[in-house]
């Protein structure tokens, strides 16, 4: 009930701070009831081999780094839960039901409750969620990202005349779809501030652009779409503007080859030709297959005319590499750290000896290392001096609060206290100039009702308090009386520390939780 009375922005607030699991996973999992979790579900990582015509389900979960041949090597650690039916529904062996098991891909549950979310803010105010989506495009969220623009792109308002009494046009609607399309095709080079002097360039690549597509044909967001009106279709899913905004992005980069060779360098080539097919892109010119060594056959109704039967050339491959092979390779020619992952072959994986040469070869960027903390420290290599420098140098550096989700996922305590700091010390930076002059209160409900809220708050206040400093900051917790909450220490430990002892109790009075901070009056 209380959810219900959520007005846009609330619901906004609600969606970027109460989940925080990826909408993508790519390995395979087990999706299983979890009633702790807003989607109602929880994603195991999960694998099944064939034993005696049965598909018997493992639960891979973390081993100990282990050394092998000389190589620190990190381990997985099979644990039987039962077997797989021919519906893909997993059963313990005593036939209790445990959940389903899900191929790599969009983590359905996740992608669905995102969705309603943002349909739920579009059913109080449209508009709304046009200014919801393009501020999110120059944030860091891009599952957020993803499920704005594929909302955008098949909403209704689409820029539809508006008729008069006469039957007439007399305006034209409004067309948010516009918003969706400005996602798909904007590059947005960002000014510079002190903590990133060359600015940043913000766009969506190949996958993401192709996410949307799997995204908007996924059953559950079908459904959706048909409920708001936005399908009148009961069998094929809306794609809205996707097709069009698509083409145009590859026209521009068939146009632009510099671009395109830098996609395929990336590693998207494959993602490239998919939204070719998908958008039904017809190139101008048969550069655009050589570049993707993309060889054409002629279709059944003979409609194709470019590079029919023409040769392209091989593709580069590291299959019958040597890990030593592929290590020189690395050092030599410094391919970025993604392009480093779709060429290592499945059979060698990223190793200790090939991501320890990357990292000293340049091939990460600072973010990168960011990002591959948990499998840096996962490989043994926090424990190479070497490796471990140029790490805490790109902690240094963050500007984002990327590091604070990455620490839930560390083993040592080390690892993960430098995390939180790099995200405290990000959002204290980024904030520091905005904050001036204001004073700020946060008043946490803890009356009966409140239980869940109180961690939920606290989550919360974590993650704002480093950035502004402590005599501008006031805290009180109420019921039917109030009292201050002083935060001695701006951290997430620090709040822990400063709410010891609160529990949920007693009735409601708001007035209390304000009248107790009146003493801190704002600044000018």
């Amino acid at each position: 009930m209380a959810n219900e009375n959520l007005g846009p922005a609330e619901r906004i607030i609600n969606t970027v701070l109460a989940f925080s699991d990826h909408m993508v996973h790519n390995r395979p999992g087990m999706v299983a009831p979890d009633p702790t979790s807003v989607t109602g579900v929880r994603w195991t990582y999960t694998k099944y081999k064939p034993e005696n015509g049965v598909k018997v389900a493992y639960r891979q979960d973390k081993g100990p780094i282990k050394r092998i041949k000389g190589k620190l090597v990190p381990t997985t650690i099979p644990v039987r839960i039962g077997t797989v039916d021919e519906n893909n529904v997993i059963h313990s062996d005593t036939g209790v039901r445990l959940g389903i098991y899900r191929s790599a891909g969009i983590f359905t549950e996740v992608a669905v409750w995102m969705y309603r979310q943002i349909a739920e803010v579009y059913k109080l105010d449209d508009t709304f969620v046009a200014k919801w989506a393009s501020y999110a495009f120059v944030q860091e969220h891009k599952d957020l990202k993803v499920a704005l623009a594929a909302f955008m792109l098949v909403q209704s308002r689409k820029g539809d005349p508006i008729k008069g009494d006469n039957g007439k046009t007399e305006f034209y609607d409004l067309d948010f779809r516009d918003v969706g399309e400005a996602m798909l095709l904007s590059n947005i080079k960002t000014p510079p501030t002190p903590l990133k002097p060359e600015g940043e360039e913000i766009h969506l690549d190949a996958k993401h652009l192709l996410r949307i597509w799997y995204f908007l044909k996924l059953p559950e967001i079908a459904q959706i779409n048909r409920e708001l009106g936005f399908s009148a279709s009961a069998r094929k899913p809306q794609l809205g503007r996707w097709e069009r905004a698509v083409s145009k992005w590859l026209n521009y980069r068939e146009q632009n080859p510099k671009l395109l060779k830098g996609l395929i360098k990336s590693g998207q080539r494959t993602d490239v030709m998919q939204l070719a097919e998908f958008s039904g892109y017809k190139p101008t010119t048969p550069t655009f297959f050589n570049f993707l060594r993309w060889k054409q056959n002629q279709a059944e109704d003979g409609r194709r005319q470019l590079s029919i039967g023409a040769e392209v050339s091989a593709a580069v491959t590291w299959e019958d590499l040597t890990e030593e092979q592929i290590c020189q390779k690395v050092s030599s020619e410094k391919p970025s750290y993604k392009v480093i992952g779709t060429l290592v072959p499945a059979k060698i994986g990223i190793t200790p000896a090939i991501m320890a040469a990357a990292i000293q070869a340049g091939c990460l960027s600072d973010r990168d290392l960011v990002i591959a903390t948990t499998t840096i420290e996962d490989l043994g290599l926090m424990k190479h001096p070497d490796t471990k420098a140029k790490w805490e140098a790109a902690m240094k550096k963050q500007t984002d609060m990327r590091a604070a989700n990455i620490a839930k996922r560390v083993q040592t305590k080390e690892t993960k206290e430098a995390l939180q700091t790099a995200a405290e010390t990000a959002l204290k930076a980024q904030v520091e100039e905005v904050v001036g002059g204001l004073r700020v209160y946060f008043m946490v409900d803890k009356s009966g009702s409140m239980e869940g809220a109180i961690e939920a708050a606290k989550d919360a206040i974590k993650k704002c308090l480093p950035a502004f400093p402590l005599d501008q900051l006031h805290v009180s917790v109420f019921s039917t009386e109030a009292r201050e909450v002083e935060i001695r220490f701006a951290s997430a430990a620090g709040v822990e520390n400063a709410f010891k002892g609160v529990n949920a109790g007693g009735g409601t009075d708001y007035g209390e939780g304000v009248r107790v901070l009146q003493n801190h009056k704002p600044k000018p």
